[in-house]
Formats: C-alpha cells, structure tokens, sequence
C-alpha cells in the first residue's frame, strides 16, 4: 500500500493505467500523501461509495486542490463572485430539490431534440477539413464543436467557443490542478469574466426568455426561492458552461487517438458504420476524459479491508474501475467489439450520474461516423510526439496530427 501511494502521480497521466493494473487486485486501496486521498481501484468500490450518498458527501467534488488564497476569495466575494456548489458538489435533499428541475431540460428526449443540430454543426466543421492534406483533429475538431453544442443547450449565438474554452481550462486548473499562487492570483479576473457572462445570460433570459437551458429553470423557478434561487439558476448555467463541453473534447480525442493508433478497427468502422456506437463505448471505458471523482465520508466506514474515520477523503479512480478484470475480460485490451462496453463508469452511476452523458455520446458518434465517410483512409502522424494533459480529474490529447490524404 505504501509503495501504490508513493507511486502514484495524481497530476500527471503517464503510467497511471499501467501502475492501476500492476496494483488493482492487491491494493484495492493505498493513501496517496501528495493529495491526502485515499485512491479507491476496484470497480466494485468505486460504484459502491457512488451509490451510497447517505454515507459519502459530494460536497468535495469540485473543491481546490490547492485552495485558493483568503485574499483572492476575499477579492472575488468583494467582486460579486457569488458562485455554489450545485448537482455535482452538492447532497441531498438540496441535490434532490435542484435536479428536479434540472432533468426537466437535460433529459434524453429534450436533449435528442438537438440531433439535427449537433449534425449539422459536426458537418460544417468536416467540410472546413476537406481539401488538406493534413490536419489537427483537436484544433480542428474536437476542441470547439462540444463548446458549439453546449452553446445550442444555452440559446448563445455569435460568440467565439475559444474565449469560452480558455476560460473553463482556467477554472478546472484551478479547481483540479496545482497552481500555483501567483497563477492563482492572476486568474482571479478571468474566472470573474466567466462569472459575469454566466449572470449576463441569466438576467438577459428573464428578459427575453427562449427554448434553452436558463430560460426553462427560470420558469421552472416560478418566482419562488424555494424551488430554485436566482442564484441557483446562475451557478446552474456557470456549470454547464464547463460541465457540457470540457469532459466531451476530451472524450472524444480520446478515443479518435485510440482508433488511429489501430488502423484495423479504423477500417472496420468505415466499412461497417452500425460498429460505431460500441465503438464509443469502448472508447469511453478504455480513455475516459473524467479519471477520477472524489468523495468525503460522513461516517466511519470499511472499503477494500480497511477501516477508515469519518472526514476521510476519498479519490475514485473511473479509470482503474473501467479496466477492472472482474468485470471486463482483458480490460486493458481496446475491443469495439466488446460486448459489456457500455457497462464503464465514464459518466459516473448512482443520483449523480452525468446528465449529459445522451448528448456526449451523441456528438461523439456523429463525428466518427462523420470522418469515416468523409476521410475513410484517415491515418495517424506517427513521428509526431502527442502530450497527454491533464489534471486530477480530466485527461485528454493537446494534439491529434492525422493525415486526412493518404
């Protein structure tokens, strides 16, 4: 267990599913000193303390690793940064009370609605890659259309993604990452812009109100604070604005690097296209974009064998529970074929599981199915050295050089 513990790099990514599968039988569960987490491997564990709210908290799902500095928290309160922790960050009854209103958009039905959409956005960003010879698929692709899609769930028109997708990167490197102060200090400004223009969007719905995401919760609200707060509604929309985009470009490069590191499973989506969904779900089990989750305990309880005190901080590694041989045969083995893909804990399980996960697979598909019928001989730059980034929490490639022409 001490060794798994000084082994383990929460921030950096290389090796991590290498050392989860050396360990996973063994020691099920090892304190990692950098973080003061205890990492839980198993599958079995991780869906256990998911589905168990009344003993688990959420409340430090979306905590400061490195917590932020009182006179960066003071300048933000002085500066109207009135940001709570809702659905992700938050137990019930309040997380019971807020989804209630939540689910009434971002439900499989509401969310399909958009297929058309989405479609047509996937296609306009494939005919902009038509006629070169070579390309990023992650400045070109996979960076800015979920940004586009989470857009369309907001009413937003006309605004650049990229102004949107810097600022998220900032807000999950402050809260998953380890800054440090002065880049702290520095992002105060920037997180406050975010904050703003989620507020701005809000106040500017209660106006002119539409068919999206913050017009619904403020009818939803009805005027009244014990159904959803104003303030509620503003936090709601600052979340999606990272929780709708941020995990699905990592997605999804994820898993358009696994299909071009393996040409043969390339070729068998271009000549068979109803492989593609399974295919995603593969992909999704094998490199998920959320690695890792995280509770508190409310009580003491025992996991893996071991005893543990109420407070007791706990880092669920998805990843390793996605692999876990007890559920997967050859679980570190990428099968698009295989038959219990769709079992993984990418998009989490029990009362907070991802209400996005429809329109996260949805974009996922169209843009395989996409590029397979656009670029069927697509192949990976190999003697191009790809960076894996990522936080405690989220991974995923800075860049994906293929050649679109063979």
């Amino acid at each position: 267990m001490h060794d798994a513990g000084e082994r383990f790099r929460p921030f950096e990514h290389e090796g991590m599913y290498a050392l989860f599968a050396e360990i996973r039988q063994t020691v099920p569960v090892f304190y990692a000193p950098e973080i003061d987490y205890w990492v839980v491997t198993r599958r079995e564990d991780v869906i256990a303390v998911l589905r168990d709210h009344e003993r688990f908290s959420a409340a430090v799902a979306t905590q400061a690793v490195v917590p932020w500095p009182p006179e960066m928290l003071q300048y933000m309160v002085d500066q109207g940064f009135t940001n709570e922790s809702v659905q992700v960050a938050c137990d019930p009854p309040r997380h019971t009370r807020i989804r209630s209103h939540v689910q009434g958009f971002l439900n499989p039905k509401k969310l399909q609605s958009f297929e058309a959409e989405v479609r047509a956005l996937v296609q306009g960003y494939i005919a902009a890659m038509k006629g070169q010879e070579s390309i990023d698929l992650v400045d070109a692709l996979t960076y800015e259309l979920p940004a586009r899609t989470a857009f369309l769930l907001l009413g937003v028109k006309d605004i650049d993604p990229r102004r949107i997708k810097k600022w998220t990167e900032l807000r999950v490197k402050l809260m998953h990452g380890h800054p440090t102060r002065e880049e702290q200090m520095a992002a105060a400004d920037d997180l406050l812009d975010f904050w703003r223009f989620s507020c701005d969007l809000v106040e500017q719905r209660k106006v002119n109100p539409g068919d999206d995401y913050p017009s619904w919760l403020l009818a939803s609200r009805a005027g009244d604070d014990s159904r959803l707060t104003e303030n509620e509604i503003k936090s709601l929309t600052f979340a999606l604005l990272l929780a709708a985009h941020e995990t699905t470009s990592n997605a999804s490069a994820n898993v358009l690097l696994e299909l071009m590191r393996r040409p043969d499973d390339w070729n068998a989506l271009v000549n068979d296209p109803s492989l593609i969904p399974n295919a995603v779900e593969e992909g999704l089990r094998y490199v998920s974009s959320v690695v890792a989750w995280r509770r508190v305990a409310k009580e003491d309880f025992e996991l893996g064998g071991e005893h543990f005190p109420k407070g007791t901080k706990l880092l669920l590694s998805l990843a390793s529970a996605s692999r876990d041989e007890s559920t997967y045969e050859n679980g570190d083995i990428f099968d698009i074929r295989r038959k219990n893909a769709r079992s993984h804990v990418a998009f989490g399980n029990g009362i907070h599981f991802c209400m996005g996960a429809p329109i996260a697979r949805m974009q996922i598909r169209m843009m395989i199915e996409e590029l397979t019928s656009a670029f069927p001989d697509m192949a990976l730059i190999t003697d191009e050295a790809i960076e894996i980034a990522g936080v405690l929490t989220f991974r995923g490639p800075t860049r994906l050089p293929v050649r679109l022409i063979p």
